[in-house]
């Protein structure tokens, strides 16, 4: 790996550091302004949020990363002129509909007060969408740092709304509490994409003249868009079936929804620490590793290269929380109950962190089809651990990391056989690639 590139992964690590302090940060805030019950209404409604943001933040900025990649000096816009068009079209479709039907989306969640929530999130799906196709034309002309020092003004403005209105408004109802920290989120957006307007200062032609760009980006981010609404849709699924799975264990409705928060809200953000370091490296190499494609050695050393520097992060990370875990639970959430959790779960540190940078490099190599393939079982056999293991009053929660678990687990065994079967066979990037760039420029 080039110096360059490790001191540029080493600072969107630092920043991203801060950045999840601070998510950190307001975490243990909310849950002591707002409690574990309402942490669990707003966790049910981030699943919401998350899969309804899913088209427009997944498969678009990865495509438009790739593509501008790859594409010529001159015409490095167009991918991104491109993906701003389909944010457009794709969010006067989404956001009615996320109006419309957030009622039944609410009653879907089995807890209604829910519904403030979803109204609020709804205008992230343009703000979000927009932020993350500038995102990926910034990390294909390899500026990554701009999109970290957004994120980092975005936490910041995020963290200062939320605590603000939170004290500003103490008496508020359940459902309008849980919504404060979706409302912070679509503000800090919304400043955040103006801070990269502004710094960037990209002048852009008219839409139209990446007319024929539109397809060919549409093409490529479709595989990758289908595998994180299968995890997001995954995700929602979990946000509703945990509580109702509690209960089964003897729980009452209420607790159940606690406990939801305890997990989702507190113990897992801090299991996917090093995702800090992981989700750096992943937009650091991206563009590196499509240009190397065609080079069998380099391509080598820059996945094993990933693989070797994944590996301290994780295996830090689980001893880390290991080890602090009665200083997580009893200092900064307040919770003794925690600390068995954040033992049981600190190996998922290194789970997460091996399958979210093998993650990164089947998109970076353009084998999104693959990936969305092995995603299908992987989801059904973690929605049916889900349903058995949280059931059994002797495990409940730890029933939950047990399913997570072994969904990780599974991911990243198929995407270290992709991987493998890619070195046995040469095996290039998906055809819908191949087809998308012919489209627009000759390869």
């Amino acid at each position: 790996m080039k110096q360059s590139a490790a001191k540029q992964t080493l600072k969107i690590t630092a920043v991203n550091g801060v950045v999840r302090a601070l998510g950190m940060l307001l975490r243990i805030l909310l849950s002591r302004l707002l409690g574990a019950e309402i942490m669990g209404i707003a966790e049910l409604s981030q699943s919401v949020h998350m899969l309804a943001i899913t088209p427009l933040t997944s498969g678009l900025p990865l495509a438009v990363s790739r593509m501008t990649a790859k594409t010529r000096p001159e015409d490095r816009t167009k991918p991104l002129l491109a993906g701003l068009w389909l944010v457009r079209i794709a969010a006067l479709v989404l956001m009615p509909l996320m109006l419309l039907f957030s009622p039944q989306l609410a009653r879907l969640t089995g807890d209604v007060r829910v519904l403030p929530s979803l109204w609020c999130s709804t205008p992230c799906i343009l703000i979000l969408g927009y932020s993350a196709v500038y995102n990926g034309y910034l990390y294909g002309v390899e500026r990554s740092l701009l999109p970290a020092w957004s994120e980092l003004v975005e936490q910041l403005l995020r963290l200062t709304i939320c605590v603000g209105l939170l004290l500003a408004l103490p008496y508020l109802a359940a459902p309008w509490a849980a919504a404060v920290p979706v409302f912070s989120t679509m503000a800090a957006e919304v400043l955040g994409l103006a801070f990269v307007l502004a710094v960037l200062r990209l002048p852009l032609s008219p839409m139209e003249t990446a007319r024929s760009w539109r397809k060919p980006v549409l093409r490529l981010a479709l595989p990758t868009t289908g595998t994180r609404l299968v995890q997001m849709l995954l995700r929602a699924v979990e946000a509703v079936w945990i509580p109702l799975r509690l209960q089964a264990s003897g729980l009452a409705a209420r607790e159940a929804t606690a406990r939801l928060g305890m997990l989702s809200g507190m113990v897992t953000p801090v299991l996917m620490l090093p995702c800090v370091f992981t989700g750096s490296l992943s937009m650091v190499l991206l563009p590196r590793i499509a240009l190397a494609e065609k080079e069998p050695e380099e391509l080598r050393r820059l996945v094993g290269k990933c693989f070797l520097t994944a590996a301290p992060a994780g295996l830090g990370s689980t001893g880390a929380v290991w080890l602090a875990a009665p200083l997580l639970a009893r200092w900064l959430y307040r919770l003794p109950e925690l600390t068995p959790l954040f033992r049981f779960g600190a190996p998922l540190c290194l789970l997460f962190a091996f399958a979210h940078v093998s993650g990164g490099i089947l998109s970076a190599l353009g084998l999104q089809k693959l990936s969305m393939l092995g995603s299908l079982p992987v989801s059904g056999l973690t929605l049916l651990l889900i349903w058995l293991l949280p059931a059994r009053p002797e495990l409940r929660q730890y029933g939950v990391l047990l399913a997570q678990g072994a969904g990780q687990f599974c991911t990243l065994l198929w995407n270290l056989g992709v991987l493998f079967f890619r070195q046995k066979t040469r095996l290039s990037s998906d055809e819908s690639e191949k087809d998308a760039l012919s489209a627009v420029q000759p390869l």
